[in-house]
């Protein structure tokens, strides 16, 4: 078969799989990557520590687990300290809101549908909590069967993979693995500094929920469709409209910041993790969220390093 034709038809697939099927395994593929992430503690629990790869992987996932939680119930204590603290201020917000725009026109039933809009999506996420707790468990669970039984797995991916794709594999799959890790410590570092610039300039603000709303626009930002600027636009807004211009400018600086950190520094960092130039990185995320939606900042890089993979291969 053509080295060609190989690259296309595993395009092909590629395409049908993440346009088409990742929804429905996706617990499992982020498991997946938490056990690659997982891999270097194992490692050092069974040469150091003599523990079996069941153990290793037990703990090394427990250990996880305890850092995901603590810094979950060190964020949620705070947001929701900061939370309530909003909602007791909420009706005089609201209030001074609606008098300081009742000039404008159709603001009061903006403001309306804007609640009913909030309204429905805090109904919406309540009901959404059954299956992420599901979803989460499932994470869990293949992740450490996925740490335990990685040999296993391997061995038997290579059994049923064709036989001309079964020479791609290890390459691809060293590359993957090396651009998996990559692209969670990229994620962890720029959102990281999202969150810690946004606290720091929304507290020389004095603003009292400085922690909740860093880590909202933090997290907003990580999400390609929403971004930080949901947020600090209508923000920067409101308060040029009332009068505060100094505030809004600072909010400005903030989004402009942050677009840089996410944008400029973003492709950066990640092609220095998966040994990528920074515009092809940044191409292939913007054609991989194109074809795949959100999915795409996964998938574009992915069939990237693929590809590339497949070329530069010997075997090709």
């Amino acid at each position: 078969m053509n080295k060609y034709v190989k690259i296309a038809l595993a395009l092909v697939a590629a395409y049908v799989f993440f346009k088409y099927l990742i929804s429905f395994i996706s617990p499992f593929i982020i498991g997946f990557l938490i056990a690659l992430l997982l891999e270097p503690l194992v490692k050092m629990l069974i040469s150091r520590g003599g523990f079996k790869r069941s153990l290793a992987s037990f703990v090394s996932l427990i250990i996880f687990t305890i850092a995901g939680i603590s810094i979950s119930v060190w964020g949620v204590s705070s947001i929701i300290r900061e939370a309530s603290e909003f909602l007791d201020a909420a009706p005089g917000i609201i209030e001074s809101l609606q008098s300081q725009l009742a000039s404008l026109p159709y603001v009061e039933g903006l403001l309306q549908r804007l609640g009913n809009w909030l309204s429905e999506q805090s109904i919406q996420m309540v009901g959404h909590i059954p299956g992420m707790l599901i979803a989460i468990i499932l994470i869990l669970v293949s992740a450490f069967f996925f740490s335990r039984d990685k040999k296993a797995i391997f061995d038997l991916a290579n059994k049923w993979c064709p036989q001309w794709l079964a020479l791609y594999a290890v390459p691809i799959g060293h590359r993957l693995n090396k651009a998996a890790v990559g692209f969670l410590k990229t994620e962890f570092i720029l959102s990281a500094l999202v969150a810690i610039v946004c606290i720091v300039v929304l507290w020389l603000m004095q603003n009292p929920y400085a922690i909740m709303l860093g880590l909202a626009i933090a997290i907003l930002d990580s999400l390609p469709i929403l971004g930080a600027g949901i947020i600090l636009w209508p923000w920067a807004g409101y308060l040029a409209l009332t009068g505060s211009l100094n505030q809004s400018a600072w909010l400005i600086v903030l989004f402009g910041v942050v677009t840089v950190i996410r944008n400029v520094l973003g492709p950066k960092i990640l092609g220095e993790q998966i040994d990528m130039h920074p515009l092809a990185a940044l191409m292939a995320i913007f054609i991989g969220i194109k074809a795949f939606g959100v999915i795409g900042v996964l998938a574009g890089p992915a069939l990237l390093i693929a590809t590339r993979t497949m070329i530069d291969n010997e075997q090709v």
